[in-house]
């Protein structure tokens, strides 16, 4: 719909037109003549063409009666079509929005000559429908549809924009901007019909409309209202300069001079807007700044060579810190391949070293094997004299028994019985005979070490029949007492014979000088200290002073013939089975010697 101007409006311009007149006389008496020229003017039609010609009706007036030789012929355009115009040089003058005027100014040259005075303050205003409930603030709007005139509009979008930005909203991402273009009044309509949920439109228009009664009173109200008292219009934003007239680049100075003479010099009737000198369009520069947009979108978009003129000095401390950092990772690397030199060289030192340990510890092994042996082999050496007497006699029972049924045989006395019992007399004697040579292979065999559970009474009970001849034969009486519910030991069972067979010949060479029938040599097993003690006791003359602290020792004896190895072999295979050896005073007179192994752990029973 048109904008009708009353009968006093009407009124008022002609007053204006004649009084413009009068002044033109006036001033133009004193003015040189100036030969007739062309005024071409253009106008952004924000609300378009015709009430462009309308509005600005006053002001084109005022120059054709100011310059009665000139032509002033009158362009509504758009924005590009302003751009357009100026490329050309089409134009000599320009009156547009501020923030429109700034990218002329930068792209074209223009410059301002005056500018105008309205009342209205040159704002952004977003609106929404009345019965939008859900929209209270600028943060409501993220994710909804926006109505604007186009994204180049001054009041129509950028100045709201920046204050969607202090909002934290990115129009560009959290809104969905809907670009119907020129006439502004389409953004209303957009609102009111729902189309969309906003619109943005400049300061007053809402006001001016509902005035001309082109929008129903209170169909759209203002979001994030700023109540501006002046001129009684509500906005959304803060305040900006008014519309500026500027010259074209190639426009000349007289008729710049000329055309703004005549605008300083307009009295307009009250409601019609006046001109002034050019304001400072600082606030708009700044709006620009701030959005990275007009003539400062290069911001966006800086090269690296203007980066590193801005910011010469910290890329060079950035590069002084990445200069210090190489020198500190050559200087880690330097030291990590020196000391990965030295840890090479030492890996193949303890490398050597450990091979030589390993095989050290081997050949200790062997030897201590070997040791063994001979261990066994001289105890077997000493138990000689008993060991023959306790084969003579099965092997003595085995002639008398056959002597007899071989006489029986030749006298024809052939009683069936008596031969079968005799037989049986023969096979008893041979296998006694087979178990003692089976126990001595058994016990000299060269062998590895094998540790199994044993139960240290069964071990003492086989040694025991081992040493039973020896011990009978010097008179010497073997007492044994095994505790009860004794727990089981990890060992090897040869290897413990070993020590016991030591242990009770030992025991028997110190009664060799004992009164005869005097002479015992108790075996006492029992539980102790979460193992098992097992003492050898005999009543001999005990160990001297003298002796006592060498006892342990390889290659000490005290024997004329003994080796000196049998009690430092003993101590060894214990304290291998994780046990000790020790030696004590008898109280009753004599030695004890007494074993003490660990007890295999019990599992814990699994739930």
């Amino acid at each position: 719909m048109h904008h009708l101007r009353t009968k006093h409006q009407h009124a008022a311009l002609n007053t204006l037109r004649a009084l413009t007149a009068a002044v033109s006389i006036v001033l133009f008496a004193f003015v040189p003549h100036v030969a007739a020229q062309d005024i071409k003017v253009g106008i952004l039609a924000y609300l378009g063409a015709e009430h462009s010609l309308d509005e600005w009706a006053a002001t084109v007036h005022t120059l054709k009666v100011a310059l009665p030789r000139s032509r002033v012929e009158v362009r509504p355009l758009d924005h590009a079509g302003l751009s357009h115009a100026l490329a050309q040089n089409e134009i000599d003058f320009v009156l547009t929005n501020p923030g429109h005027y700034v990218e002329l100014e930068v792209a074209y040259g223009i410059s301002r000559i005056a500018t105008r005075q309205t009342g209205m303050p040159v704002a952004s205003t977003i609106v929404v429908r009345s019965d939008r409930a859900d929209l209270k603030s600028l943060r409501d709007l993220r994710g909804k549809s926006v109505a604007i005139v186009t994204t180049e509009a001054f009041g129509g979008f950028q100045v709201a924009w920046r204050e969607l930005a202090l909002a934290g909203i990115d129009p560009g991402k959290d809104l969905s901007l809907v670009a119907v273009g020129l006439p502004m009044t389409q953004v209303l309509s957009a609102v009111v019909s729902n189309r969309v949920d906003a619109g943005i439109v400049r300061g007053c228009l809402i006001e001016q409309r509902e005035r001309s009664g082109d929008l129903a009173r209170g169909a759209i109200r203002v979001l994030s209202p700023i109540p501006n008292e002046g001129t009684g219009c509500v906005v959304s934003s803060r305040l900006y300069p008014d519309w500026p007239i500027a010259k074209a680049r190639r426009t000349s100075p007289e008729l710049a001079k000329r055309v703004a003479t005549a605008l300083l010099t307009f009295e307009p009737p009250p409601g019609e807007p006046s001109w002034t000198v050019p304001v400072d369009y600082q606030p708009v520069h700044d709006l620009f700044r701030d959005l990275m947009i007009g003539p400062y979108e290069s911001l966006r978009h800086v090269s690296l060579s203007e980066q590193l003129r801005r910011h010469w000095y910290w890329v060079v401390l950035a590069l002084l810190s990445l200069l210090a950092w190489v020198a500190h990772v050559l200087r880690v690397e330097g030291l990590v391949r020196r000391r990965t030199r030295e840890l090479a060289v030492a890996n193949t030192d303890l490398t050597r070293e450990i091979t030589a340990r390993k095989a050290a510890e081997e050949r200790d092994a062997l030897h201590r094997r070997e040791l063994d042996h001979v261990g066994r082999l001289s105890i077997v050496g000493e138990m000689a004299g008993g060991l023959a007497h306790e084969l003579n006699q099965p092997l003595a029972a085995i002639a008398n028994y056959a002597d007899g049924c071989q006489i029986r045989l030749q006298q024809g006395q052939i009683d069936g019985p008596a031969l079968i019992d005799a037989t049986g007399r023969i096979r008893q004697q041979a296998e006694r005979a087979g178990q003692i040579i089976k126990r001595m292979r058994a016990f000299v065999r060269k062998r590895e070490p094998i540790r199994t559970p044993v139960e240290p009474s069964e071990v003492i009970a086989e040694t025991v029949e081992l040493f039973e001849g020896p011990a009978r034969r010097a008179g010497v009486q073997l007492n044994i007492k095994l505790g009860s519910a004794l727990p089981l030991v990890n060992a090897d069972r040869i290897q413990l014979q070993q020590v016991l067979l030591n242990l009770l010949q030992n025991a028997l060479d110190a009664l060799r000088d004992a009164p005869a029938g005097d002479k015992a040599i108790d075996v006492d097993l029992s539980a102790r200290d979460l193992g098992v003690a097992i003492s050898v006791i005999d009543n001999g003359l005990g160990i001297s002073s003298d002796v006592a602290p060498r006892l342990f020792e390889p290659f000490f004896t005290t024997k004329p013939e003994g080796l000196g190895l049998g009690l430092a072999l003993c101590r060894s295979i214990v304290e291998e089975h994780g046990g000790r050896l020790s030696a004590h005073d008898n109280p009753g007179g004599g030695t004890i010697m007494r074993v003490w192994l660990p007890a295999i752990k019990a599992e814990t029973p699994r739930v």
